[in-house]
């Protein structure tokens, strides 16, 4: 016996409270009209259409307008951040930066030495050499025959 239950698929739809209006769109119609009922009050009629038509826009774009997929209320937030804030970036550096003391090449040459490499320039022209072996590699796609490349310099094919 097995239990299935449903799962919400449309998780991020705001639920419809007042018929087809969810609660933040009929909020801002009750403050629509209560701003439009106070202006009406305090202003004669030319004025009152004149104040009302603008006020009502911007309440029918909060309400209902979406720009790329977010609510105008995100919208209009984002724009106010970007014209408040700051737009300049700089890199501080911060405390001191550690420094690498090398005590001498031949230091590093007998490190070296202990895992079998002989000199620095040796290993600096191995290096080079594998990379133009790894970049001609890319360069054709894969299709180099080993043989078609050069040995490493210092180093016999066997």
């Amino acid at each position: 016996m097995s239990l299935q239950f449903q799962v919400p698929q449309f998780v991020d739809v705001e639920d419809k409270i007042f018929g087809p209006l969810t609660a933040k769109q009929f909020l801002m119609f009750v403050v629509n009209a209560l701003i439009g009922a106070a202006l009406y009050v305090a202003f004669p009629l030319p004025v009152f259409v004149a104040l009302i038509i603008p006020i009502t826009i911007f309440f029918l774009l909060l309400a209902f307008y979406k720009v790329n997929g977010r609510s105008f209320v995100w919208f209009l937030y984002a724009v106010l951040h970007y014209v408040l804030t700051g737009k300049l970036f700089l890199w501080e550096r911060r405390g001191e930066t550690p420094k690498i003391r090398i005590s001498s090449i031949t230091a590093v040459e007998t490190a070296l030495a202990r895992r079998g490499v002989r000199s620095l320039e040796r290993v600096g022209a191995a290096a080079e050499s594998r990379i133009q072996q790894l970049a001609r590699i890319l360069d054709t796609s894969g299709k180099v025959v080993e043989e078609d490349l050069p040995a490493p310099a210092g180093f016999e094919r066997a």
